[in-house]
C-alpha cells in the first residue's frame, strides 16, 4: 500500500493513476530504496557484457537499463551478443536485492544494423519513398524479431521528425516533409516493432523520437537552436509524434536541441502538459545521449548538472541516458529528492513507468533471450530488404526513354565512388555510429550487393561490364569526405566505347553533427566525372546514393537519373533491377528537391505566397508505363474525407503509381499551406487495367491553428471551401461548420469531437476465421494473415497493410489490397495452377483504429466469408459496419 499512497498523495492531474500499474510494479516500487529507484531511472552505455567489468553498475548503482551506443555492441557476432546479454542479465538478477531485470536498448534503425549477417534495409528517407506503410511495418517487424533474438528489448526507432532542411545531418533518418506521410509510415513502424512473436507479446519496445521540433534548427546544424512558433509546431512537427504514440509506442525520446529558447528536456509544457495532459500518454520518456549535461555545456541553460537534472526530471524525463559518471548522477538525484527539489512522488511515477515498460516487453516473465535460432533469425529478411529498396527507387528523369537498358547490350560502363564497396549505400548507423567506418568491421560479413555486382547480375553473360571507380577518402571523425578523379582520359575512352554509361554520385555515410552540410553540391571530382562522360555520345544514366538531395547541378547532364537514397544491403540489385527493366520503378520523392540551398526550406506545404520552383517536386516519380486519372469525386462523412478516382495503366507493362490526394484553400482564418497531402495509396496495375481507388482520411489532415500571431490553441479544420487535387484533376468541397482537428492520423477520435465511432478491421487470411482472437491465437502468429484493412463505419478505410504468410501460401496465392465500397469489403486474388486454397475475409469490431496483440481479445468477431477456390482469378466479399 506504500506505493499506492505515494502516487495518490500530491499527484497532479497529468500524473498517472496508481491503478494503471500492475500489482507487481506497485509491490516492487514499495520495496525499493530511494537509491534503487534512482538507479532504475539511469541508462548506461557499456562496452562489455562481462560482470567483472560492468557488474558494479547493478550492485552499486542499481542501473535499470544499458545500451550499445552508436550501433556498436561489444561484439558484432549476434550469438556472442545474445550470450553476453543473457549472462549479464542472470548475474545482475542474482546479485541484486530485488532481482529486477535490466532493459537493453539499441539503435536498430534500418534493420538489425549492429551485427554481422543481418540484412540492412534502406534508411527511413528511402522507406518514405516507397509510400507504402505495409512495407515499413514488415521491415520493422523483421527488425524487432532480429533485435530480440540478439538479446535486446528496445530499439531507439522510429525517428519521425518532419524533414524540412536537407543541410541537417539527420535528414535521412526521417521519412518525409509531409505530415500525413510521416504519420502513416511512423505508425506502421511502431506497430511492426511491437508486433507479437511466438515468444513475446511484443518483439521489442519502440521509441518515438525526437520529441519534438528537432529537425528544423535555425542554422541547419544538429543540436542547435530552433525557433518554431507554437502554431507551426502544432500543425507540422507534433502530429507525426502523436500518431506514433497512438500506435502504442512504449517509449518517447526527447529532442536534443532547444525550441524557442528552452531545451526540450527542460520543457514541462512539452513533456507533461502536452504529452501527458493533452495526449494522455502513459509510456516512458527517455532522454537522448547525455542531454542533461548538454543543458550546461551546449545550451548554456543550466548552471550545472544538478540544476539540469532537476529541470529535466521535473519536466517529465523518466530515464537519463548515459551520464558521464553514473555515481555522480545518481547521487545528485538522491540529493535533489532529499532537498525537496524533486518530489518522491515524481520519482515513484518515473520508476513505475520504467518498470511497466519492462513488464510490457516481457522482461519479468522472460528475462533472457532464446538463443537456439539466433543465426537463423538474424540472417532472415534479405529478400524483404531487396523488395523495400526496389520499391524506393525513384526515377527522376528519362529523356527519350533512355531507360530501361537492354540486358543484352554489348557493354556498359559503371563509374563513380564506392561502386564496388557498400560504404555509401549503407549510410550511417551501420555497425557503427558513422557507418562502415570502423577498422574492426569485416566487410565480408556484411550482407551487401554493390552497384557493380548488381549490374553484373542483371546483364547477360555476353555483356561486358567496364568499371571505373574513383577514389574516395572517408574519415568522418577527421572531417574527410574527399574524392579524386585522376584518369579523365581513360574514363572518356571507356565511355565512348560503351553502349551505356552508369555514373554513381552522392555522399559518404554520416550521422548527426558530422553530417551537417553547408551546401548541397557534389564534390568537384564527381562533377568532373559527370562532365567527362557527358562529353561523349553515350547515353548517361546518373544514380544518386545519398541521404538528402545532392547534386542539383548535374541533372542537366544526365539522360536519365535515379534517386537510390541509402538503399542498404540489396542496393546494388535494386538499382540494377530498375536500370535494366526487371522492375518498373514506383518510388516517389518524399521531399521537395531544392535547386539551391538558398531555397531551404523549400517544401510542398509551405505557406502562401510561394514562387520558388524546385528541381523536382514533392511526390515526383516516373515510370516505364503511363497512368491516366479520371472522374475525381470527393465526399465528407462524420470526421472523414473520402476522395475517389479512376486510375488506368495506359502503357504496355505493369507498374506501380502513388495516388496522391492534396488540398488547399484560397482563404482561411490563417494563411493556408499551398498544398497539404491528405491521403495516398500505392497501387499496382497491369497494362490496360483501370481501378477505382478510394482514399479516406480524417478531416484533421486539413487542420490549422487559427487566431492571431501569438495564438497557441488547438488545431481546427475551418469551415469553408477547399480545393482538392489528384494528379492533374481538381474539384472542390465545402465544410459548413468547423471540425475538430485532434483526429491525428485517424486513430481514436476521427475528427467529429465526440469520439463515438464504430471501428473495424478486415483480415484476409488463409483457412478458417478465428472467432476469439487472442484466446484461439492470432493469424500473424499462425503465418496465415495476408492483408488487413482498418476503418470506421462513418469514414471507410483509414489504413491498409500487408502481412507475411507462410511460403506455401505465398506460392499459391497472389492478391491485391482490400477495398471497401457501399458497406462491402472485397479483395481480388489469384490461385496458382495446381493449388487449391480455403480463404476467409473476416470482419471484427475494434475499440479503436489500432491493433495490438495484447488487446486482441477486445476485438469482437462480426462475420466472415469463407470459401475454397481452385486455380484462377477470384473475389471474396463481406459486409462491414456502415452508417447506411
Amino acid at each position: 500500500m506504500a506505493a499506492t499512497a505515494a502516487f495518490a498523495e500530491g499527484a497532479s492531474a497529468a500524473e498517472s493513476d496508481p491503478g494503471e500499474f500492475s500489482q507487481r510494479v506497485r509491490n516492487l516500487l514499495s520495496e525499493m530504496t530511494l537509491e534503487e529507484k534512482v538507479g532504475q531511472m539511469t541508462q548506461m552505455a557499456v562496452s562489455s557484457f562481462d560482470p567483472e567489468e560492468v557488474g558494479d553498475l547493478f550492485t552499486e548503482h542499481h542501473v535499470g537499463s544499458i545500451l550499445s551506443g552508436g550501433a556498436a555492441p561489444p561484439s558484432f557476432e549476434a550469438s556472442e551478443v545474445a550470450a553476453g546479454v543473457n549472462r549479464l542479465q542472470e548475474w545482475a538478477m542474482e546479485n541484486t536485492r530485488l532481482g529486477v531485470p535490466f532493459v537493453y536498448g539499441v539503435d536498430a534503425v534500418h534493420g538489425n544494423d549492429l551485427v554481422y549477417d543481418a540484412p540492412i534495409f534502406p534508411h527511413n528517407l528511402g522507406v518514405g519513398a516507397t509510400w507504402d506503410p505495409s512495407t515499413a511495418r514488415e521491415m520493422a517487424a523483421l527488425t524487432g524479431e532480429s533485435v530480440r533474438a540478439m538479446g535486446a528489448h528496445w530499439t531507439f526507432s522510429p525517428a519521425n521528425d518532419i524533414q524540412r532542411d536537407p543541410r541537417w545531418g539527420r535528414f535521412y533518418e526521417g521519412f518525409t516533409e509531409s505530415v500525413r506521410l510521416a504519420e502513416r509510415m511512423g505508425r506502421a513502424k511502431v506497430e511492426g516493432y511491437e508486433r507479437a512473436t511466438d515468444q513475446y507479446d511484443k518483439a521489442v519496445g519502440a521509441c518515438q523520437k525526437h520529441f519534438a521540433g528537432y529537425s528544423q534548427p535555425l542554422n541547419g546544424n544538429d543540436r542547435t537552436a530552433a525557433q518554431l512558433p507554437a502554431r507551426y509546431l502544432r500543425q507540422f512537427h507534433l502530429p507525426p509524434h502523436e500518431a506514433g504514440i497512438d500506435a502504442g509506442a512504449e517509449t518517447v525520446m526527447v529532442n536534443s536541441s532547444s525550441v524557442n529558447g528552452v531545451p526540450a528536456h527542460a520543457s514541462k509544457w512539452l513533456l507533461t502538459d502536452l504529452l501527458r495532459g493533452e495526449w494522455g500518454y502513459e509510456g516512458m520518456v527517455v532522454s537522448d545521449w547525455k542531454d542533461f549535461k548538454r543543458m550546461v555545456t551546449i545550451h548554456n541553460y543550466a548552471a550545472d548538472l544538478k540544476e539540469a537534472t532537476m529541470l529535466g526530471v521535473n519536466a517529465g524525463v523518466d530515464m537519463y541516458m548515459n551520464p558521464d559518471d553514473v555515481g555522480e548522477f545518481t547521487s545528485i538525484l538522491v540529493e535533489l529528492v532529499e532537498e525537496g527539489k524533486v518530489s518522491r512522488d515524481r520519482i515513484d511515477q518515473a520508476v513505475a513507468r520504467v518498470l511497466r515498460f519492462k513488464e510490457n516487453v516481457g522482461l519479468f516473465d522472460q528475462p533472457v533471450a532464446e538463443t537456439e535460432s539466433v543465426s537463423e533469425t538474424i540472417s532472415a529478411g534479405l529478400d524483404d530488404a531487396r523488395e523495400t529498396a526496389t520499391k524506393s527507387m525513384t526515377l527522376l528523369q528519362n529523356a527519350d526513354d533512355t531507360l530501361p537498358l537492354d540486358p543484352d547490350l554489348g557493354s556498359v560502363l559503371v563509374a563513380g565512388p564506392r561502386i564496388d564497396n557498400p560504404l555509401m549505400q549503407m549510410g550511417g548507423w551501420t555497425l557503427g555510429w558513422q557507418g562502415l567506418t570502423l577498422d574492426s568491421v569485416d566487410l565480408s560479413r556484411v550482407p551487401a550487393t554493390t552497384v557493380v555486382e548488381g549490374v553484373e547480375n542483371a546483364v547477360s553473360s555476353s555483356t561486358e561490364v567496364v568499371t571505373m571507380p574513383i577514389e574516395h577518402t572517408w574519415d568522418v571523425y577527421g572531417g574527410l569526405d574527399e574524392y579524386s578523379f585522376d584518369n579523365p582520359g581513360e574514363v572518356e575512352t571507356a565511355a565512348d566505347e560503351a553502349d551505356a554509361a552508369v555514373v554513381v554520385v552522392g555522399e559518404g555515410p554520416y550521422s548527426e553533427g558530422p553530417g551537417d552540410a553547408n551546401h548541397l553540391h557534389l564534390h568537384p571530382a564527381q562533377q568532373e566525372l559527370v562532365d567527362t562522360v557527358a562529353g561523349t555520345d553515350t547515353p548517361l544514366i546518373g544514380v544518386v546514393i545519398a541521404g538528402r538531395p545532392r547534386g542539383t547541378e548535374v541533372f542537366d547532364r544526365f539522360d536519365a537519373s535515379v534517386m537510390a537514397y541509402q538503399p542498404g544491403s540489396a542496393g546494388g540489385d535494386a538499382i540494377a533491377d530498375v536500370l535494366f527493366g526487371e522492375v518498373n520503378p514506383g518510388g516517389h520523392l518524399p521531399f521537395r528537391w531544392p535547386v539551391t540551398v538558398g531555397q531551404v526550406p523549400n517544401v510542398h506545404n509551405a505557406l502562401h505566397p510561394v514562387d520558388d520552383p524546385p528541381r523536382f517536386e514533392f511526390g515526383h516519380g516516373m515510370s516505364y508505363t503511363s497512368f491516366e486519372y479520371t472522374d475525381l469525386q470527393v465526399s465528407t462523412s462524420g470526421g472523414s474525407l473520402t476522395a475517389s478516382v479512376s486510375v488506368t495503366n495506359a502503357g504496355d507493362r505493369a507498374g506501380d503509381d502513388v495516388v496522391q490526394v492534396s488540398a488547399t484553400r484560397d482563404s482561411a482564418p490563417v494563411i493556408y499551406p499551398q498544398r497539404t497531402l491528405v491521403g495516398f495509396e500505392r497501387v499496382s496495375l497491369d497494362p490496360g487495367e483501370t481501378r477505382r481507388v478510394e482514399i479516406t482520411s480524417p478531416l484533421s489532415t486539413l487542420a490549422v491553428v487559427p487566431g492571431d500571431m501569438t495564438d497557441t490553441g488547438e488545431r481546427v479544420v475551418p469551415a469553408g471551401e477547399f480545393r482538392l487535387f489528384v494528379d492533374g484533376l481538381e474539384t472542390t468541397f465545402t465544410l459548413d461548420a468547423p471540425a475538430d482537428g485532434d483526429g491525428g492520423d485517424g486513430t481514436g477520435d476521427d475528427g467529429t469531437g465526440d469520439g463515438d465511432h464504430q471501428y473495424y478491421q478486415v483480415d484476409f487470411v488463409a483457412g478458417q476465421p478465428i472467432e476469439e482472437l487472442g484466446e484461439e491465437g492470432l493469424y500473424a502468429e499462425q503465418d496465415r494473415l495476408m492483408r488487413f484493412a482498418r476503418g470506421t463505419a462513418a469514414g471507410g478505410i483509414l489504413d491498409k497493410g500487408t502481412a507475411w504468410p507462410s511460403a506455401e501460401i505465398r506460392e499459391c496465392l497472389d492478391y491485391g489490397h482490400i477495398g471497401v465500397e457501399d458497406g462491402t469489403a472485397s479483395i481480388r486474388f489469384t490461385v496458382a495452377d495446381g493449388c487449391e486454397r480455403t480463404v476467409s475475409l473476416a470482419v471484427y469490431e475494434t475499440p479503436n483504429e489500432s491493433f495490438s496483440a495484447a488487446g486482441a481479445d477486445e476485438q469482437e468477431y462480426l462475420r466472415a466469408s469463407t470459401e475454397t477456390f481452385g486455380p484462377g482469378e477470384h473475389t471474396v466479399s463481406v459486409d462491414v459496419p456502415s452508417e447506411e
